[in-house]
Order: C-alpha cells, then sequence, then structure tokens
C-alpha cells in the first residue's frame, strides 16, 4: 500500500467498516501515514489508544496488523488477510464494545490525556463517546472549504 499523508485529510471515520469491523479502516489509514512518505499529523497510534483496543478485542497484534498493511498492494489484500484471522462472532461484540467506548471509564490521568489530545471536549463537553470526539475532532481539525 502508499503511505498517506494525514495533514491535509483525517483519516476515514471511526465508524467505518473493513472485514465487519469497525474502525478498522481509520487504523490502515493511521498504519499508512506511519509509513515513510507519509505523515500522521496530529494523530496519534500508541499502545493505549483504541487501535490497539481494537485490535486486542479480535485478537490482532497490532505489529502483524502494521506488517500486513505495509506488505499489502492494496486494501483488498489487507481485507483477505483480516477476514482469514477474524472470528465473526468477536468482531461482533468488538463493534458493540467500539461503539459504546466512553470517556466515563477512563482513570483521572487518562482522561486529562485524551483531553489534551482532543481539545474539541473543551468546546463539546457533550462529547462522551470515543467516536463522538473523533468525529467532532477529525470536522474541527479539516473544516470544509
Amino acid at each position: 500500500m502508499q503511505p498517506l499523508d494525514l495533514q491535509f485529510r483525517p483519516p476515514r471515520g471511526p465508524r467505518e467498516r473493513l472485514a465487519g469491523l469497525a474502525f478498522m479502516p481509520r487504523t490502515i489509514d493511521k498504519l499508512r501515514a506511519e509509513m515513510p512518505g507519509g505523515s500522521i499529523a496530529p494523530y496519534l497510534n500508541d499502545s493505549n489508544g483504541v487501535s490497539n483496543y481494537m485490535c486486542k478485542r479480535v485478537g490482532l497484534d497490532m505489529e502483524d496488523l502494521r506488517a500486513a498493511v505495509v506488505q499489502a498492494a492494496d486494501e483488498d489484500e489487507v481485507e483477505v488477510w483480516l477476514r482469514a484471522r477474524l472470528d465473526p462472532a468477536a468482531v461482533e461484540e468488538a463493534n458493540r464494545k467500539l461503539e459504546t467506548l466512553t470517556i466515563e471509564r477512563l482513570t483521572p490521568e487518562t482522561l486529562a490525556l485524551v483531553k489534551r489530545n482532543h481539545p474539541i471536549m473543551e468546546q463539546r463537553p457533550e462529547l462522551v463517546t470515543f467516536f463522538e470526539i473523533f468525529e467532532a475532532d477529525d470536522a474541527a481539525t479539516y473544516p470544509d472549504p
């Protein structure tokens, strides 16, 4: 796959799915942005993030996924790789968890970190699910021209 530059547009939305799994297209975009020639810009892809949480929920190793993305010619190849490794029941359960993942479950330290990384939360205190926060943050970071 080709590197991706997230300086000019956000990764795909958190609700988008690949191989039935929510957040996977967004994760792939961030992995492509980490590749040489790409730019992850204001986005993060660390061990405490939602991408890693998603991978753990479905039994994927983030480093294996990263290697699959780097080696794949296109996203269709990544989807074939995913479908060979994903249990549909685990995907359904992960989707339910991801869609309802809220900031209320965070420790005060982690909440402070999330607020620092997502300044939209200061302006929009009604945002409580991570999907809502990411969508609002993307819209604020890359407003329509």
